[in-house]
């Protein structure tokens, strides 16, 4: 005899009432609707369903098992799941649609599996589902154990229904009922009874779209968050001075663009621009970048802000970071500001403000295409682009920065986007014409705005001569006298080698003659060295001499007299150069060695050869041996051009085509599946690029006391990212214990990890 609960009825095992906690829902999932970019007319309509879907979403809770877990009585429920009890008191209210039920019966886990493989987590067990003609015994139990606490969800649904404003449906006769929807909703498979098959892609995309709504509104109201107004991006001052022309262009343009400028022209400043021009009525705006580090950077631009005075253009509170790794760079930045809040607390918010960054929270979105690409696949969560992606503005900078399948994908999810009446931008100081071409392909005949030289402003960008090239013979080690001896006589000397240990070298070799004046910057240091060393670059004037890799191509804005460089494509030596001679008061020398030190080829297979047409690497070498000096934007433009202008080809061109013809994003709507995500999209994107993280064993006492004291983040930043490509010649020196790996190899503030 199962016996009554006695007390209120929960819904969060921190005592907040199921009443309670469906009001914060509402609340938050009416103002939700506010900001969805839609007519009045469809948000009215839209309404109806989610306020349905959040009143009855947790219902289910009241089963006694459940009220038992919440309070601390019983360990777990025996997978028994309460969203099932929820859709089968759904089933009993006049007026329930397929997408409502949908919605309830998946706000936490997905359509059951089609019964071929091995049960996985994430999915509902197809055992508890009650069909008319199949109520199995594990139902009864459940439906037996919610009957028990009736009475007193009698109290708990009164004051739902008040909030909802749904107070007809008080006295109605509760109870639980067989499922009212067709079984072609929960059948994921491909055949003629699969729900792709047998429900028109309208309806699954409803589905999909409430579904994401009421998970939305649980999630912000489970935090007791309510949205803000999606505020108006022409309400935020972005020039500090006057516009150059074609800023203004930009600030004018209506539709999709390219926008071609040198760095350091202020193309940023004209993407936000067009953005203002762009916005729709609640348009949201995602800004992707290729990089972790260039995504912090321009967080903080737009965001919160570089220092107090040079406050964010949107400030932080209208502005989400969004990369694999944001609660670290969160922390960090919360950090900076140096306030009274603890360690804990730091930890806590920026934990709080990367969950919101995935939510339908922030306005403005900075982050990494691959986040973008994520919804796009169907990821987890991927229902939230059915209301953020119509109508929004996105910005992909510097786009001929990814590998051709990248590409490809982000070309192809452009186009559906553009499908939705999105907007899309593509920013670039040196954008290959074929690309260009690949672009205007795919979405049209964009208009490309560029510096106009008959304009007296972009005039002056386009003919300024920042940079000398010199091409040499051998290597930087090799010329290594030279680089000592002119880092001398210049006030800043920046070097950038392309592997860690050849920087590791360059700096031993150089510290004894500049000793405190020469720092070291490269990808192996943790991420706490890492943070204080580039906080000194960008605190203090630049130093006597940097050595670093490609870590500095992407995040500082940094400024030297004079550049030491190893061989790379033409795009990357660009961004290079762009640190060397900023403000182009001078022709600065770079020089550039026609060998690397590392035998192992960073950027394509054919870089020992010199004369080998297909090689990259070399043909950028050629370019800028053949270039007057001294030379300005326009010269390093088209000589990436000419680069470039063979376009993708081999496996290239086959990676680009995969990309673009990806059949998730071809066939959007023929595999629209409501009510599940793909698994793999998560495995892909949260994936750092082949590497692991390290802990140095010297590290080791520092880390496990950091996890003792609760500071995860701060733990994780003793951590140094290393190749999975290394580890089969470094497992001697590997242990592995807990929960990390340990490194038996020196490490220091200064130098990093040596391998």
């Amino acid at each position: 005899m199962v016996e009554e609960m006695s007390d209120v009825l929960l819904a969060k095992s921190t005592g907040e009432s199921l009443a309670a906690h469906t009001a914060w829902c509402l609340k938050a999932g009416k103002v939700l609707l506010e900001t969805l970019p839609l007519s009045d007319t469809e948000k009215q309509s839209l309404a109806s369903e989610v306020l349905f879907g959040i009143a009855v979403h947790d219902v289910g809770k009241a089963a006694l098992g459940f009220q038992q877990l919440l309070r601390g009585e019983r360990k777990d429920w025996d997978g028994k799941r309460h969203e099932v009890l929820s859709a089968a008191f759904a089933s009993r209210l006049p007026g329930v649609s397929p997408a409502v039920l949908l919605a309830i019966l998946t706000h936490h886990r997905t359509i059951p599996d089609n019964g071929l493989g091995e049960r996985r987590f994430g999915y509902l067990p197809p055992e508890q589902i009650p069909w008319s003609d199949d109520l199995t015994p594990v139902w009864q139990d459940m439906a037996d154990e919610w009957r028990s606490n009736l009475a007193r969800f009698r109290e708990e649904w009164r004051k739902i229904c008040k909030p909802w404003g749904r107070t007809d449906l008080v006295d109605l006769e509760l109870g639980l009922a067989p499922l009212t929807l067709d079984r072609a909703w929960l059948n994921r498979t491909t055949g003629r009874r699969g729900q792709c098959a047998v429900v028109e892609f309208k309806e699954r995309k409803r589905a999909a779209l409430v579904r994401g709504l009421v998970i939305a509104a649980d999630h912000l109201g489970s935090a007791h968050r309510v949205p803000r107004p999606i505020p108006d991006l022409k309400c935020f001052s972005v020039l500090r001075d006057e516009p150059r022309e074609f800023q203004m262009a930009a600030a004018t343009t209506m539709g999709s663009a390219i926008i071609k400028a040198p760095t350091g022209s202020g193309k940023t400043e004209a993407a936000v621009l067009w953005a203002q021009r762009n916005q729709s009525l609640n348009g949201r705006l995602f800004y992707a970048l290729p990089y972790t580090a260039s995504v912090n950077a321009m967080y903080r631009r737009l965001g919160q802000g570089t220092s107090s005075d040079r406050p964010g253009v949107f400030g932080a509170n209208n502005v989400g970071l969004l990369h694999s790794k944001a609660t670290a760079a969160l922390y960090t930045l919360l950090e900076s500001k140096n306030d009274d809040c603890s360690c804990l607390e730091r930890q806590k918010t920026a934990r709080a403000l990367k969950d919101l960054a995935r939510e339908i929270w922030f306005p403005i979105r900075i982050c990494t295409p691959h986040q973008i690409l994520r919804y796009i696949l169907r990821g987890k969560g991927w229902e939230f682009m059915l209301t953020e992606f119509p109508n929004a503005c996105f910005i992909f900078d510097e786009i001929h920065a990814y590998d051709p399948r990248v590409v490809g994908l982000i070309l192809g999810s452009a186009r559906l986007l553009a499908a939705w009446g999105a907007r899309c931008l593509f920013l670039s100081a040196t954008l290959p014409t074929f690309l260009e071409e690949l672009i205007r392909r795919e979405l049209g005949a964009l208009p490309v705005i560029v510096p106009d030289e008959r304009k007296e402003r972009d005039r002056e960008i386009l003919s300024r001569k920042r940079h000398a090239i010199s091409i040499r013979e051998g290597t930087m080690t090799d010329h290594i006298d030279e680089v000592i001896e002119s880092a001398r006589s210049a006030q800043s000397t920046l070097v950038v080698c392309n592997h860690v240990r050849t920087a590791q070298m360059i700096y031993e070799a150089v510290r004894p003659v500049f000793g405190t004046e020469v720092r070291l910057l490269h990808g192996r240091f943790n991420q706490e060295d890492r943070n204080r060393i580039e906080a000194e670059l960008m605190d203090q004037q630049s130093p006597k001499l940097l050595v670093a890799t490609q870590v500095v191509e992407v995040s500082l804005d940094v400024d030297f007299d004079q550049g030491f460089f190893e061989p790379a494509p033409i795009d990357a030596l660009v961004q290079r150069m762009g640190r060397v001679n900023r403000q182009g008061t001078h022709p600065a020398p770079v020089v550039i060695f026609k060998s690397q030190v590392n035998s192992y080829h960073l950027y394509c297979p054919c870089e020992g050869s010199q004369h080998d047409p297909a090689c990259r690497v070399s043909r950028s070498i050629r370019e800028l041996a053949q270039l007057r000096n001294p030379t300005g934007e326009v010269d390093l433009v088209n000589a990436a051009d000419r680069v470039y202008k063979s376009g993708y080809s081999g496996d290239d061109d086959r990676a680009f085509r995969e990309g673009l013809q990806h059949p998730d994003i071809v066939e959007f709507e023929k595999r629209l599946l409501a009510g599940d995500h793909r698994d793999w999209v998560e495995q892909v994107i949260e994936s750092t690029d082949g590497t692991i993280e390290l802990l140095p064993a010297c590290l080791q006492e520092k880390y496990e006391s950091r996890k003792r004291k609760g500071l995860w983040i701060e733990a994780n930043a003793l951590l140094v990212g290393v190749r999975v490509r290394s580890l089969a010649w470094l497992r001697p020196n590997l242990i592995k214990k807990d929960d990390v790996w340990i490194i038996n190899s020196p490490y220091t503030c200064e130098g990093g990890l040596e391998l």
